[in-house]
């Protein structure tokens, strides 16, 4: 045999051994397996506040005898993590936030009101009775930022105000509107070793603050005097705070930060005068930051900037002749910014975009025609991004690659759907958990697994490591066999 010919042989048995030692995906969508323990029959458990920590997807659940109450799961089964308001009542846990490997959140247990509460899976306590007694105070806004979780809460007496704390110690921040009243702190976002947040003084009105803990100070008084500001929408690249904010006379335009008064401007005035652009959505994707704006000619569209006035840009007028597109909800996953927008052609539908004007397209047009399927909830898994969106009269899930969308089907009946818009996929291990609802069930909680629909890893592996073993001992074979041609030949 040719030696030429034997290589040729050689090179096509090794690529179609290693061909079938790869993983195989299904053409199909998987199925949700839906779960009916917590609450069994016709009568809904309603899961809300899907959190996930660790190998356990945490949430709250009625089971009908201990009223909504912090339970876990980690796919086929569910278990109360504890009853904290023991009855029927139950306490509400809202805020579920993740930090230093607890689930911190805010609960009432019957006698302290809604405090900060946290959990393991093993431990679950009340960390701080900030206002003593049954009155509440109302902890929102939790924040990590280094070894502390920071959250707004009322102790009483010094009003709304930003606390920290480690799970041991509980301490205000700082009085920053002394008396009753507070400072009432929101839009609270970490970046840079700094949490900076909106909030109020008596000397400046609602403007831009920041701590690190130990040093909480104003930025800059953007709008003078005792007017307000009110930055909103934060966002953070390349060392800078981006965010909206109003200075009196050009109107909520775009605005960035380094965390310094003289480091605090404005980037554009999108729409010129007194009128507001109105930035809003601002996502970092890329070496930009993404945002809907309105600059009185195009309608709400999709804009970006980095940070330089003739970089701050119309990215893509989705919707022209002066009609909004009116894109929100912008996800960065998988390497798109994913996001819905309104077309006159198929109303609020799935976009996204790669970062290039080409690259922004339609995925698709799941509720055919003028009617919006209105797209929410979007989470990464593998390959897909599944969300929820409306194929007719009710949401159901749906996933794409970017170039097929299919709708994820629940497994009882056609007409199982999405039972609430209460933050309903979450991804923890692999499998995605939502909500759904049928007659046969009520409203409970389902998931789907990754390897229901891609072969197991330690399969492929052995498959591989097997058809490799073949493939060398061919080649060794094939190869002792040329040589001894080799050898008749010259003899």
């Amino acid at each position: 045999m040719p030696a030429e010919k034997i290589r040729r042989s050689v090179v096509l048995l090794l690529a179609l051994l290693i061909a079938s030692a790869a993983p195989v995906r299904a053409t199909t969508p998987p199925t949700f397996a839906v779960v009916d323990s917590i609450r069994p029959g016709t009568s809904s458990s309603n899961p809300y506040n899907f959190t996930a920590l660790g190998d356990y997807l945490y949430f709250v659940a009625d089971d009908g005898t201990s009223g909504p109450e912090l339970w876990r799961t980690n796919g086929p089964t569910a278990n109360l993590v504890l009853d904290i308001n023991d009855g029927a009542s139950g306490s509400f846990p809202s805020n579920l936030t993740v930090f230093e490997g607890y689930i911190y959140f805010v609960a009432n247990d019957g006698s302290a009101g809604n405090e900060l509460w946290r959990t393991n899976g093993t431990v679950t306590e009340l960390v701080e009775d900030i206002n003593p007694g049954i009155n509440p105070s109302n902890p929102d806004y939790l924040t990590a930022l280094g070894s502390h979780l920071y959250f707004v809460a009322n102790d009483g007496s010094t009003g709304n105000e930003l606390w920290r704390t480690n799970g041991t110690d509980t301490a205000l921040v700082l009085d920053i509107f002394s008396g009753f009243d507070g400072s009432n702190p929101v839009e609270i976002f970490a970046t840079g070793g700094f949490l900076y947040f909106q909030a109020a003084s008596s000397a400046a009105g609602y403007e831009l603050w920041r701590t690190n803990g130990a040093t909480t100070g104003i930025v800059a008084d953007i709008n003078p005097g005792t007017d307000s500001s009110y930055p909103y929408s934060f966002a953070a690249l390349g060392g800078y705070l981006y965010f909206r904010a109003s200075d009196g006379t050009s109107g909520d335009e775009l605005w960035r930060t380094n965390g310094t008064a003289l480091g605090t401007t404005l980037v554009r005035d999108i729409t010129p005068g007194p009128n507001s652009g109105f930035p809003a959505d601002l996502t970092t994707f890329g070496n930009y930051v993404y945002f809907v704006a309105n600059d009185d000619v195009s309608g709400n569209e999709l804009w970006r900037t980095d940070g330089t006035a003739l970089g701050t840009t119309l990215f893509s007028d989705i919707n022209p002749d002066e009609e909004s597109s009116s894109p929100y909800n912008l996800t960065a996953l998988n390497g798109y910014l994913y996001f819905p927008a309104y077309d006159n052609a198929a109303g609020y539908e799935l976009w996204r975009t790669d970062g290039t004007v080409s690259g922004t397209t339609r995925v698709e047009d799941i509720n055919p025609g003028v009617n919006s399927s209105s797209p929410f909830a979007f989470t990464a898994i593998g390959d897909y991004v599944y969300f929820v969106a409306t194929s007719s009269t009710n949401a159901f899930v749906h996933r794409t690659d970017g170039n097929v969308t299919e709708r994820v089907p629940f497994p009882i009946d056609p007409d199982q759907f999405i039972s609430c818009e209460c933050n309903p996929l979450a991804s923890v291990g692999g499998r995605l958990y939502s909500v759904m609802y049928s007659e046969a069930t009520g409203g409970e909680f389902a998931y789907l697994d990754e390897a229901t629909y891609v072969l197991p890893e330690t399969n492929a592996d052995a498959r591989a490591v097997w058809n490799w073993t073949i493939a060398l001992t061919v080649l060794a074979l094939i190869t002792l066999a040329a040589g001894a041609g080799l050898r008749n030949r010259s003899s």
